[in-house]
């Protein structure tokens, strides 16, 4: 196959492009990154793979982002005996066009044009090395895989006097061979499918000889259980006699204890009732005496509290002569402290006086520095304000004067320098300056280029040269300063306009210090306070001064005021200790006589309420005495004490009597006897239905022939086993016969190998010198090692440029074999970055060598990369997506090839 030609139209980025590619020989697409490099490999790929029906990702992406237009790409490609030319649309107004020149004109569109192209490829093209040719950008540039290649398989027969061509149209005896080997053997050596279904079917029949023996056991067992079931069943009926018998008996037993249980529950209550009465005699005896103790208490505790209450009103009177003393002491000390106070109070008006008017001074003086301070700022800010200079345009103006002074020594550089010397009285004007140089006098003159020198009625010089775009350069930084420092607000003729501008930003610097001291000035001034608070603290000063001084005169120093207070206070606080004394005292007293109070109300009230305690413990005492006296009560509560006594011990004698003969015992035994009469009929019951169920599997069974399902089941298990061996035996033919040609056909390999090998080796002393050897694996055909200069190192070891510069090699060299055959193009997209400009040279040799016999593409944004190609053509695609330049030559070298 050939790519002659690939035209783009609204691809992806691509706008228009139109790009020809030399038959024979390299062809180099460069242009800058997003120009449409790899586009056009990717258009190739759509055309060949996509019909414009297709809806895939790629094929959406293609359409150009923010138009409704439709991607279209055109190839024109030789493969085989055809001459084609293939156009598509995708997306939008799908379209496709077939136009065949030879060797038979033919025209299609649509579905049948694709279609035919599928056809034509499938007939021509080998697609395994199609693919292997290209290396697509982004990817890792690793090594073809080039085994799976028929074509570069036949040419390496060729090239090695071999003959790979099939015996017959049934295909080569080795493909014969797989598919008979593949009828009981994986590709990979392992069984198939077929070979394990027979292995299952075997295994399933030794299975089912299993289930019908097992089958054929259970149904004796079954047989075997029900005998025993029904000699069980006849047992428990002989032993029923005896069960019944037992449980009779002992239903007896427990008969004679349940009455005497009910014996000992009358004799229990019995004794309760007694102790019930025995214990309503003692409470009622209890009772009687605890009456009899309360009044004889409550007599005494009335005497006692008499005798209280007459102490404490004696206290009571002491407390109340003490209570009226403390309240006039503190009455005196009450009057003593109002006066102290009064006098600090006095005292410290006069103190807050002195430091009033020491105040006023230091607040107005604080208030002329905020005001002269303000002062300063205000004068500042306005000349800041009408200043046109600030820090940046100055900065600007500074590096304009630089500019303006490089760009006059580069005019003055691009000049002439002038070694004058008159023979003769001579004027020379140069632009204002006129002189006169007398005979013999010499004078030098730097002449700029574009400036002319006059000689009156002699000459006019003038230097040509380059430097007018130098004289030019300055004249803009001169207009560019001048600019400048009108926007400052100067003259830009005056010759001292620039030092006028640094005085002023030096000026303008200085008010900025001026503005932030007289900031900081105020900021002093000022500092927790506002002006305001400041004039409302001096207002409020002078109004104490004045009221003061309205009274008494005020002391003659602040010290004398303070030791005025400091007595005064000292005076407060001695009075202030002898009231909070005089207080304590009274409260002391007062608290004294209330808990007195307190407490002789409590004796009191507690002598009134034990006397009506006491009154009605008399009465009911009295009460209870009419109806029974003492002595009735306790003779009564000691008989009822010994007739539950009596009682009780009833109850225990025959409680004792009974649990000796253990009732519980007795109980368990016959429930027993009773439960194993009902468990063995029970059992029988069950048992019977056991039988029963058992009689009807083995009758189920019987029907089924267990014994003829047995000798069947043999009878498959000796058919599958017969029929696995015979497939084992062929499967293992095949696979010995398999082993034996493949081994054979791989000698074959490795003696076709040797021509790929020896062009691989060809190409590889291009680029790593004479003397370069490779190993090549004889069913990838991928370098295994490479040896130089007598060292081998394996592909893997090698760096990462060396290994793409075999990667490419490799596909040279297969390129270059099957070139006879039509072949295809080798493809390379922007590889070989990580190749030394030393190595580049030798791959550049490399491709113009390949280029001799096949087609080579490369797509690149780095051209220097590959100018060591010689012969190449070269193509180079604008930004605007258009191929400049380079289609003519590339049009021009395909003729020449051609």
């Amino acid at each position: 196959m050939r790519i002659l030609r690939v035209s783009l139209r609204d691809f992806r980025g691509v706008g228009a492009a139109d790009v020809q590619f030399a038959r024979d020989g390299v062809t180099i697409v460069e242009g800058p990154n997003e120009v449409g490099k790899s586009t056009i490999a990717d258009a190739i790929d759509m055309l060949l793979a996509d019909p414009d029906s297709s809806g895939k990702a790629r094929v959406k992406a293609a359409q150009p982002v923010g138009r409704d237009v439709g991607p279209w790409a055109e190839m024109q490609f030789e493969t085989g005996d055809y001459r084609v030319t293939y156009a598509k649309r995708w997306v939008k107004g799908p379209a496709t066009e077939l136009r065949v020149e030879g060797p038979s004109p033919e025209q299609l569109t649509g579905r049948a044009a694709h279609d035919r192209v599928l056809e034509i490829l499938e007939e021509t093209l080998d697609a395994p090395l199609f693919a292997a040719l290209r290396h697509e950008q982004g990817m890792p540039l690793a090594q073809a895989d080039l085994g799976a290649s028929a074509t570069l398989a036949r040419a390496l027969d060729s090239a090695a006097g071999l003959n790979a061509a099939s015996d017959d149209d049934d295909g080569s005896l080795l493909e014969r061979i797989d598919a008979v080997r593949l009828e009981w053997t994986t590709p990979t050596g392992s069984p198939n499918r077929a070979r394990l279904d027979l292995r299952e079917a075997a295994a399933a029949a030794e299975h089912d000889i299993a289930v019908a023996r097992e089958a054929l056991a259970r149904q004796e067992g079954r047989i075997e259980e029900h005998r025993r079931i029904m000699r069980e069943i006849a047992e428990s009926e002989a032993r029923d006699p005896d069960l019944v018998q037992a449980r009779d008996r002992l239903a007896a037993d427990l008969l004679a204890v349940e009455q005497r249980e009910h014996r000992v529950a009358a004799l229990d209550r019995d004794a309760g009732g007694a102790e019930a009465r025995a214990r309503e005699a003692a409470q009622r005896r209890a009772a009687r005496e605890a009456l009899a103790r309360a009044v004889a208490d409550g007599e005494q505790r009335a005497a006692a509290a008499a005798e209280d209450a007459a102490r404490l009103d004696g206290r009571i009177a002491d407390s109340t002569r003490s209570a009226t003393a403390a309240d006039e002491d503190l009455s005196r000390a009450m009057r003593a402290m109002r006066d102290a106070e009064e006098a600090h109070d006095a005292a410290a008006a006069a103190a807050q006086a002195v430091r009033d008017a020491f105040d006023v001074e230091l607040l107005d003086e604080r208030r002329q520095q905020v005001v002269a301070a303000e002062e300063e700022i205000a004068a500042a800010e306005e000349f800041l304000a009408g200043c046109a200079i600030d820090a940046d345009l100055m900065e600007r103006i500074e590096q304009a004067a630089l500019e303006v002074a490089v760009a006059r020594e580069r005019t003055r550089a691009s000049g002439a320098r002038l070694a004058i010397e008159a023979e003769s009285p001579q004027r020379i004007v140069q632009g204002d300056e006129d002189r006169l140089l007398a005979a013999g006098e010499e004078a030098l003159v730097h002449l700029p280029v574009g400036e002319a020198l006059v000689l009156p009625g002699v000459a006019r010089i003038r230097v040509e040269g380059d430097g007018v775009a130098a004289r030019a350069d300055q004249q803009a930084a001169e207009q560019h300063l001048a600019d400048l420092l009108a926007r400052a607000g100067l003259d830009p003729a005056a010759t001292d306009a620039l030092d006028r501008a640094r005085v002023l930003e030096r000026e303008r610097l200085d008010r900025q210090r001026r503005v932030e001291a007289a900031r900081d000035a105020r900021g002093r001034a000022l500092r927790d306070l506002t002006p305001e608070e400041i004039d409302d603290k001096l207002a409020r000063a002078r109004t104490r001064i004045a009221a003061h001084h309205a009274g008494e005169e005020p002391p003659e120093s602040l010290d004398a005021a303070n030791a005025s207070v400091a007595a005064a206070a000292s005076a407060r606080d001695a009075a202030r200790t002898a009231e909070h004394a005089a207080r304590a005292a009274h409260d002391a007293a007062a608290a004294v006589l209330r808990d007195l109070a307190a407490r002789r109300a409590g004796v009191q009230g507690g002598i009134e309420a034990e006397a009506t305690r006491l009154d009605a413990d008399r009465h009911a005492l009295a009460a209870a005495r009419a109806e029974a006296g003492d002595d009735e009560i306790a003779r009564e509560a000691e008989d009822l004490a010994a007739a539950a006594q009596a009682a009780r011990a009833r109850h225990a004698d025959e409680l004792a009597a009974l649990e000796r003969d253990d009732p519980e015992a007795v109980r368990q035994l016959a429930d027993n006897a009773r439960e194993a009469v009902d468990r063995a009929a029970r059992d029988r019951t069950d048992r019977a239905l056991e039988a029963e169920r058992l009689l009807g599997e083995i009758g189920e069974a019987g029907e089924h022939g267990l014994a003829d399902r047995v000798a069947r089941a043999e009878d498959a298990a000796a058919h599958a086993r017969d029929e696995l061996a015979r497939a084992e035996r062929q499967a293992a033919a095949a696979e010995l016969l398999h082993d034996v040609m493949t081994r054979h056909r791989d000698e074959a390999r490795r003696a076709y190998v040797a021509p790929f090998r020896a062009e691989v080796e060809r190409l590889a002393r291009l680029v790593f010198g004479p003397g370069t050897s490779v190993e090549v694996d004889h069913d990838t055909l991928q370098v295994t090692t490479r040896t130089h200069d007598g060292v081998t190192v394996p592909y893997e070891a090698l760096s990462g440029g060396a290994r793409e510069q075999l990667a490419v090699i490799g596909r040279l060299a297969a390129a270059t074999l099957v070139s006879a055959d039509g072949g295809a193009p080798v493809i390379i997209d922007d590889a070989l970055g990580y190749s030394d400009s030393a190595r580049l040279s030798g791959v550049g040799a490399a491709l113009a060598a390949a280029g001799a016999r096949s087609q080579v593409i490369v797509l690149t944004c780095a051209p220097a990369r590959y100018g060591s190609v010689g012969s190449a053509a070269v193509v180079r695609l604008e930004p605007a997506g258009a191929a400049a330049g380079g289609m003519a030559d590339a049009r021009d070298a395909a003729e020449d090839v051609a």
